[in-house]
């Protein structure tokens, strides 16, 4: 750390009348005290969450999330998102409109291939979360579904 960077620190506890001034960024620790405070030595143990790697493998193999009765559709790839087949050609869903699994959603293209995007449940679309034209990122939520029982 450069002298310039510490004379910050040093500014702010004087400005703030502190006597005592801990930072953490990162890897970066910093503990600033005025002359005669005592620091008493302390362990910091910083507690991560403990990561199922099976379980994000397996929840990454599906296009889409359950929760409850909502589904959220996500992208499979990388790409631009069109609602409609072509510019003239009306959406293939709207908000509030039910669909039957295996209707098509949209369409994403990718690298001049146009991938139809399925429903994967008979459903309402509750929300359309892309503006037409846009770009999508892989695993982004595309639509919210909430799921029909089968009758």
């Amino acid at each position: 750390m450069k002298l310039e960077e510490l004379k910050i620190y040093a500014d702010f506890m004087k400005e703030y009348g502190l006597e005592y001034l801990e930072i953490k960024k990162g890897d970066f620790h910093l503990i600033l005290s005025k002359k005669g405070d005592i620091i008493k030595e302390s362990k910091v143990i910083e507690e991560r969450p403990k990561v199922d790697i099976d379980k994000i493998v397996e929840e990454s193999k599906h296009s889409a999330q359950e929760l409850e009765n909502i589904v959220y559709v996500k992208s499979p790839l990388v790409g631009t998102f069109y609602r409609a087949p072509s510019p003239t050609s009306p959406p293939f869903v709207e908000q509030g409109k039910e669909v039957k699994k295996g209707e098509v959603l949209c369409i994403v293209e990718a690298m001049k291939v146009m991938n139809e995007i399925k429903s994967e449940h008979d459903g309402i679309i509750r929300e359309i979360l892309v503006e037409n034209g846009k770009p999508v990122e892989y695993g982004q939520v595309l639509f919210i579904l909430e799921v029909r029982p089968c009758k």
